[in-house]
Parts: C-alpha cells; structure tokens; sequence
C-alpha cells in the first residue's frame, strides 16, 4: 500500500516500536532502583554471560541482568570467575543446598566459581562457590547475611544480587586490584622466564667450551706437527672447528719446550757425585776436608704442570550443585584466576560441601 511509502508513517511506526521496546522492559520485575556497579569497565561485551542468568521466577529486571552480567565480565576478564544466578520458580523437592551443589556440577563450574540459587516461594537462598574462591565458608555466609538476606526477605531479589555482587567485587578490589597487577606479573613471569633461559644458554655454552679446549689440548698433544692428521677434530661449538680462527689460534702455537735434561751420571762434568770438579767432593783448597760453619746447603724447587678439565584440580567444590535448568553453556573471557573446578571440562570436581545459605 502506498500509505506506507509515506514518510509520516514510517515516523510513526518507528516511535511506536520505541514505546513498545520501553513498556516491555519496565514491566518485568522489580522496579525498585539497583545500586549502580562501581569499580568495573562498562566497555566490555556482555552478550556472552547472559546464559549464566536463569530467572525462572520472573523476579529480575532488564536492568538488573544487565548489571550482572557486567559484573561477570569483569570477573571473568580479571579473576577468572563468574557467579552463576538462578532463581526458583518452584521450591526443589531437595534441600536447597543439594540442589544448588547438584546445578553447579551440571554446568562445570570451575573451582573459583560461584552458583546462587534464590527461593523466592521459602524466601531462601544458596551460595555454591567452588574450592579454590577466595572466601572461606564462614565468610560467604556472612556475606548472604549482610548483603542479601535482607532483600530477599522484602521481595527485593534483583536489589538483593546487586548489593551481593557490590560487596563481592569491593572485595576483588581491595585484595586482588583491578586486573592490572595481574598483568604486571604475568610481564614480570615472562620477563623472567626469558632471562632464565638466557642464562641456562649461556651456562650450556661455558660447559661446552671447556669440554671442547679439554678435548681440544689432547687431540693437539696427539696429532700437532702432522701434515694430514688422520682425525679430524669435531667439536662440540661448530666455531672451534678448524675452519675457525679458535682453532688455527692454538694450532700454530709452538709446542711446549722439552724439560731439561738431569745430570748424565756421577764423575761426569758437573755431576753432582764426585772427583775434582764436583760439588760432592770432600777435598777442599789448602787440605782442609771440613764442611763450611755456616751449614748452607743449596736448595733448589720443582714445578708440576697444569691441565683443566629452572621448573588443578580443587578436588571438589564448596557450597552446592545445580539439576537442571535452560540456561548456561560456553564462557567467554577468561583471567588469571582458574585453576580446579565444580567439575566436568572448566576444571576438576566441585563435589565437596562449601558455601552458605540462609532458612527463613
């Protein structure tokens, strides 16, 4: 139809979609004002953690999801952590511990993970957090009690997983730092390593060197002032091979001088045994076959030679598990802060009994 060539009527088609768009999401969940997230780089893409957000109850804002996949992002880019969120449209028929354990095994968590499970029919809750999370089991159920407790008992779900997450990343914060002292020791690892293997090169090198001059000093005592030496010398450094000057060096070197040679025999010229013109004769000018008072004796020294010769699993989780459900599945991201898991291919088991909750 020609009436919707119009340009007024594609103005109106358009707002009206605005206003649709805008009454969808101001009519699902709570209405109540969330504490803004401070402390996280609202620049990161959060797409890929909204499948870890399981509002079956219907109790979330748009907003509010919003806000905690943002604070996923950030954990999972800096820490290597995430919290799973879900929320109950029917009570379990088990503890809401077991089921929790039971849901954070299914997903895989990893071992600095966490799964929460909210109840809003009992107003319960569950924290899960895998064996390696930085929080004792005592201090997550202090946390559910100052930062959520509160909240789900006034219906305040949304509120209550905010302020939660507010008080949890404070806590990254203040012991763990923004990412940024994990990347300076990632650098300062790497700087390190380099150097290490710089210095296991240049320790393999010495030990080559000196087992190349050893092997060296007695091949030349061999085969030096043979034309064509019926071996070639192969060493270990291709460079002290003898195409190079390390080899044509030492070659041409004289050979030592013989030692000199000892007396021929006594009697003989400058012998040392006797007759006329020898030391060990008794006979002395003028008769006399006395020693001289003052006792020298010539002494004399013998020389000797010389020669040479750097370098899990968390076996279970702490908290609870997960049955089933519709959401969850890859993550995106990662951090410096993985190792172990709740179980399954993120990273060992998270079957242990680690976490907190709260009864009505």
């Amino acid at each position: 139809m020609k009436i919707f060539q119009k340009t007024w009527m594609a103005w109106i088609i358009t707002a009206a979609m605005i206003v649709g768009a805008v009454g969808i999401g101001l009519s699902k969940g709570s209405s109540s004002a969330a504490p803004a997230p401070s402390g996280l780089d609202d620049s990161l893409s959060t797409g890929a953690y909204e499948r870890w957000i399981g509002d079956f109850a219907g109790v979330l804002s748009q907003n509010e999801e919003e806000q905690i996949c943002l604070y996923n992002a950030n954990w999972d880019k800096r820490y290597g952590s995430i919290i799973v969120v879900e929320t109950l449209a029917n009570t379990p028929n088990t503890s809401l511990e077991e089921y929790t354990y039971d849901r954070a095994e299914e997903f895989e968590l990893g071992a600095y993970d966490g799964y929460l499970t909210i109840d809003p029919q009992s107003g319960d809750a569950y924290f899960a957090v895998g064996m390696d999370y930085p929080l004792s089991d005592s201090e997550v159920g202090v946390y559910l009690s100052q930062y959520l407790y509160d909240n789900v008992a006034a219906g305040e779900y949304g509120q209550g997983v905010l302020t939660l997450f507010a008080a949890l990343n404070q806590y990254y914060l203040d012991n763990y730092g923004d990412g940024s002292a994990s990347a300076v020791y990632a650098q300062s690892g790497e700087a390190s390593g380099i150097w290490g293997w710089i210095m296991l090169l240049i320790i393999i090198l010495v030990i080559a060197t000196i087992a190349d001059h050893l092997r060296y000093a007695s091949y030349r005592q061999r085969y030096y002032g043979v034309p064509n030496p019926p071996v070639v010398f192969r060493p270990i450094l291709f460079w002290h091979g003898p195409a190079y000057g390390w080899y044509r060096r030492r070659w041409r070197r004289p050979p030592p001088p013989p030692p000199p040679r000892g007396p021929k025999g006594p009697g003989g010229p400058g012998s040392f045994g006797g007759g006329p013109s020898g030391f060990g004769s008794n006979s002395r000018p003028g008769g006399s076959s006395s020693r001289s008072s003052s006792g020298f004796r010539g002494g004399g020294f013998s020389g000797s030679g010389f020669g040479g010769s750097r370098g899990g699993s968390s076996g279970g989780f702490r908290g609870g598990g997960f049955s089933g459900g519709s959401f969850g599945g890859s993550r995106g991201g990662g951090g410096s802060f993985r190792g172990g898991g709740f179980g399954g291919s993120r990273g060992g088991g998270f079957g242990g009994g680690r976490g907190g909750g709260f009864g009505r």
